[in-house]
C-alpha cells in the first residue's frame, strides 16, 4: 500500500502518482522466513528487496503481527493477507488516508462467484472513493526512474532504463517481454505495469499516465480486455497528438463470440474486427504476436531510425542468401510493402564498381562473393542508400548466429553498417533469418547506437515496417479531419421502440442526408396501383411487417413492375405467399417504391458493440452480403477521410473504378452516406439497436447513391 503525494491532478483522469510514484510504502505479508532460493522467497520480502536494490528513497515499513522488524524495516501488527481479507484490509487502509495499493494475490474474479464478489468490493472501493488499485492477481508496478519497484517478481541486476513503458495483463509475459527488449534489442524501460484483473486502475488510465510521463516515449501493452473502452479512443488520440506510439498486442481474439441480431450487420463483425477498426481509426499500432510486439517496440523506440524515416513503403533488401531474398520479397508483398527495381543509374554504378557480380537488382543477393571480398558489401549497401526508389534499407544480418565468434561474418558487416549509417539520410534496419536465441550484444549494441534497430525474421521485420508506414500516414492525415463531420450532434427525439416502418426509416435517413427512393405504404391493390402512377414505372412492391426482416425469403418482394395491372397482380401474389410462408407474422401493408437505377449494391449499417457502442459497417451488399463478408468498420463519429479509408479497405474496392465497361462509381456520395449514418448513430445514441441499408445503390460518378431497402431497430 502507498501513501498519497502532496498534490493531485484535477482532471477527468485520475492521477496515478500515488500508485506509480509513491512517497512511502507499506508491505503487507513480509516475514522473517528465509529461503535459500530467491524464487521461493515470500512475495512481500521480494518487494522489499527490489525496493532496496533499486535505491528507493521513500519510507518502507512491513505489516505482520508476528514481528517488529523485517529485512531491516520496521514492522507493525495488522491482519493477515489471505485473499478473503483483502477487501477489508483495503477499506481500512482507505479510511486511514492511504490512497493506493498493489494486490499481488490471486483468488478473485478469475476463480468463480466467491472471487467475483471479492473483486466487486475492490472495484466499488476504487470507483466510489477514488482508491487506486493495481491488480489483483498481478506482479505490480515497477517505476524505473522513480526507483519505486512495487513488483513481486525478482528483478535482475543491470536493469536497463529507457523510454518504453510496458503494461501487461499477464505478470509472466510482462517479464518475458521486458527481458527480450533489454537483452535481445537493447531497449530500456521507464516502467513495467502488471495490472492483472484491473479492479482499480485500468489500461486506459495507465496509458494516460504514460502519455503525460516525460520519461516515456513509447507505450507497449499486452491486453486481454479493456475496462474503459470509451476512454481508450480519447487517450489514443492524446498519444498521437504528443507523438507517442501506442503499440498493443490484443489477446483472446479467437474466443470472441458474435451476437445474434435482427439485422445482417449484427452478424458481420465480431469484437475482434471492431477492435481492429478502433485501433486503426485512432492510430494504435496493432500487432499479432509477441515477436512482432518486441520488434515494433525496438523500431519505434529507436529515435535516430524514426527521425530518418520520411514515409513510403519501398524497401531495399541486402542479403547474402538468394533464398532469403525470395522469402523477404514474399513477406513484403503479404503486408503491402514494395520491393521496387533499382534505378538504371544504380544498376550502372553497381556494374562498374562490382565487376562480374550476378544480381544487380532489388533484393540484392550478395552471394558468397560478399563474404570473400570485403569491398563488395559496403558498395551494395551504399547503392541501396543512394537509390531514389528506396525508402527504407534492410539488411539480412545473423545477429543471433549461435556459432563461435571466430566463425561469424556478421562483425565485419556490422562495421560497414555503422560507417554507412553515420552519414546516411535514410533509415537502415537489420533483420535475422530466424527468430529465437540470444542476440550477440557485440553486434546489437553498436548498431543500436547508430540508429540501426534489429528485428528477427522476415515476417516480423516487414510487418514492423508496414506499421511504421501506417503510423506515419496516420500522423500525416490526423489533422485533416473536419469538425463538421465529427462534431457531436444534439440528441434525437424519442422514436417508438421496435422495427421502424419503412416510411419512418426512410424519413430518418433523409434527416441525415442519405438519399432514398420514393416510398409509399399501401393497404390494398388499388392503393398500390394509384401510388405507382405518379412515381413512374417500373416500381417495386415489398411486404411491410416488423416481424419479417428478410422479405425476399418469404416471397415478399416483386421487382420491375411495368404498369398498374402488374402492380395489382403482384400485390395479391405477395400477400398470398407471405401468409403461406409466415402465417403468424403481423402484416402492416405493402410498400410501393420506384425502381432505382442500376449501380453497385452496398450494405451500410450500424451494430452495437459491447465495448465501443455503435459501430458503422460498410460493405458489398445485396443478397450475398453474408456470403461475401467484404465489410469495413468505423467507430463514430466518422470523418470523410475515415469514410474513404473504410471504402479503400474493401477487397472489392477496384470495382468502384469501373470494370467490364461499367463507369466509375460515385465514391464521394458513398462517403457522404457513411458520414450521415455515423451522425445518425451518434444522435440516436442508446435508442438505436441496429440498422441496415441493404442495398444502398452507388450510382455512376456524379449521380449519387440511393437507399432502396432498410431495417432500423430502436429501443
Amino acid at each position: 500500500m502507498t501513501n498519497p503525494p502532496d498534490s493531485t491532478e484535477a482532471s477527468t483522469w485520475r492521477d496515478l502518482s500515488p500508485l506509480i510514484n509513491p512517497r512511502s510504502v507499506a508491505v503487507v505479508g513480509a516475514s522473517q522466513r528465509a529461503d535459500a532460493l530467491p524464487n521461493r522467497e515470500p512475495r512481500g520480502n521480494r518487494v522489499i528487496r527490489n525496493l532496496k536494490n533499486f535505491g528507493y528513497s521513500g519510507r518502507i515499513v512491513a505489516i505482520n503481527p508476528k514481528y517488529t522488524e523485517v529485512m531491516d524495516c520496521p514492522c507493525y501488527p495488522d491482519i493477515g493477507v489471505p485473499n478473503r481479507h483483502v477487501p477489508d484490509l483495503l477499506e481500512s487502509a482507505a479510511d486511514a488516508g492511504t490512497r493506493a495499493a498493489v494486490v499481488f494475490s490471486a483468488g478473485f474474479a478469475e476463480i468463480g462467484a466467491e472471487g467475483k464478489a471479492r473483486q466487486a468490493r475492490l472495484e466499488a472501493l476504487s470507483r466510489e472513493r477514488g482508491f487506486l488499485i493495481c491488480g489483483p492477481n498481478c506482479y505490480g508496478v515497477l517505476n524505473v526512474y522513480g526507483k519505486a519497484t512495487l513488483f513481486a517478481s525478482t528483478i535482475p541486476p543491470g536493469f536497463l532504463a529507457g523510454p518504453v513503458a510496458l503494461v501487461s495483463q499477464s505478470g509472466g509475459l510482462s517479464t518475458t517481454i521486458a527481458n527480450a527488449l533489454m537483452l535481445n534489442r537493447h531497449v530500456g524501460l521507464s516502467h513495467i505495469i502488471s495490472c492483472g484483473n484491473q479492479s482499480g486502475a485500468t489500461f486506459e488510465e495507465y496509458f494516460n499516465y504514460f502519455v503525460e510521463d516525460e520519461n516515456t516515449r513509447v507505450i507497449a501493452a499486452f491486453v486481454e480486455g479493456f475496462k474503459q473502452p470509451d476512454k481508450l479512443l480519447a487517450v489514443a488520440q492524446k498519444a498521437a497528438a504528443r507523438g507517442k506510439p501506442l503499440i498493443i498486442l490484443k489477446g483472446g481474439r479467437s474466443e470472441v463470440s458474435k451476437r445474434a441480431a435482427a439485422t445482417h450487420s449484427g452478424s458481420l463483425a465480431g469484437a475482434a474486427e471492431v477492435i481492429d477498426a478502433a485501433f486503426r481509426q485512432c492510430g494504435i499500432i496493432s500487432v499479432r504476436s509477441l515477436n512482432e510486439l518486441i520488434d515494433a517496440v525496438s523500431v519505434f523506440s529507436c529515435d535516430s531510425f524514426v527521425k530518418h524515416y520520411h514515409g513510403g513503403r519501398r524497401i531495399g533488401v541486402l542479403s547474402g542468401s538468394g533464398g532469403e531474398c525470395t522469402l523477404v520479397s514474399d513477406a513484403a508483398a503479404n503486408v503491402g510493402l514494395e520491393v521496387p527495381e533499382l534505378t538504371e543509374t544504380t544498376k550502372s554504378q553497381l556494374q562498374e564498381s562490382v565487376a562480374d557480380f550476378g544480381n544487380m537488382n532489388n533484393p540484392l543477393d550478395g552471394t558468397g562473393a560478399m563474404y570473400d571480398d570485403e569491398k563488395i558489401f559496403p558498395r551494395l549497401l551504399q547503392a541501396l542508400i543512394d537509390d531514389a526508389n528506396i525508402d527504407v534499407v534492410t539488411i539480412n544480418l545473423e545477429a543471433n548466429d549461435p556459432r563461435p565468434k571466430e566463425l561469424k561474418s556478421g562483425y565485419r558487416f556490422c562495421a560497414a553498417i555503422e560507417k554507412a549509417a553515420a552519414s546516411s539520410d535514410k533509415p537502415i534496419a537489420a533483420f535475422s533469418s530466424v527468430v529465437g536465441g540470444p542476440v550477440d550484444p557485440e553486434m546489437l549494441m553498436p548498431l543500436r547506437e547508430v540508429g540501426v534497430p534489429l528485428m528477427e525474421g522476415a515476417e516480423c521485420a516487414t510487418s514492423t515496417i508496414r506499421h511504421l508506414a501506417e503510423y506515419y500516414e496516420f500522423q500525416e492525415n490526423r489533422l485533416a479531419n473536419t469538425d463538421k463531420d465529427t462534431a457531436v450532434p444534439a440528441p434525437h427525439t424519442k422514436l417508438p421502440a421496435g422495427i421502424l416502418p419503412a416510411q419512418a426509416a426512410f424519413h430518418l435517413f433523409e434527416e441525415f442526408g442519405i438519399p432514398v427512393v420514393p416510398t409509399v405504404l399501401t393497404q390494398n391493390a388499388d392503393e398500390a396501383a394509384a401510388a405507382a402512377e405518379p412515381m413512374g414505372f417500373p416500381v417495386a412492391l415489398k411486404i411491410e411487417s416488423a416481424e419479417i426482416t428478410h422479405k425476399s425469403d418469404v416471397g415478399g418482394v416483386a421487382l420491375k413492375l411495368a404498369n398498374s395491372g402488374e402492380v395489382r397482380a403482384a400485390y395479391e401474389r405477395i400477400l398470398t405467399e407471405v401468409i403461406r410462408r409466415s402465417p403468424a407474422a403481423k402484416i402492416d401493408g405493402v410498400v410501393v417504391q420506384r425502381m432505382a437505377s442500376e449501380g453497385i449494391e452496398m450494405i451500410l449499417g450500424v451494430k452495437r458493440d459491447p465495448l465501443f457502442g455503435p459501430v458503422v459497417l460498410c460493405g458489398f451488399g445485396g443478397l450475398l452480403v453474408e456470403l461475401l463478408k467484404d465489410v469495413a468498420i468505423g467507430i463514430p463519429p466518422i470523418s470523410r477521410e475515415q469514410a474513404l479509408d473504410m471504402i479503400k479497405r474493401l477487397r472489392g474496392f477496384p470495382i468502384f473504378s469501373g470494370v467490364r465497361g461499367k463507369p466509375p462509381a460515385d465514391v464521394e456520395a458513398l462517403c457522404d452516406s457513411i458520414v450521415g449514418v455515423s451522425r445518425l448513430a451518434v444522435t440516436l445514441g442508446d435508442q438505436l439497436v441496429g440498422l441496415d441499408i441493404n442495398p444502398l445503390i452507388v450510382l455512376p460518378k456524379g449521380q449519387g447513391v440511393i437507399a432502396v431497402d432498410a431495417v432500423v431497430e430502436t429501443q
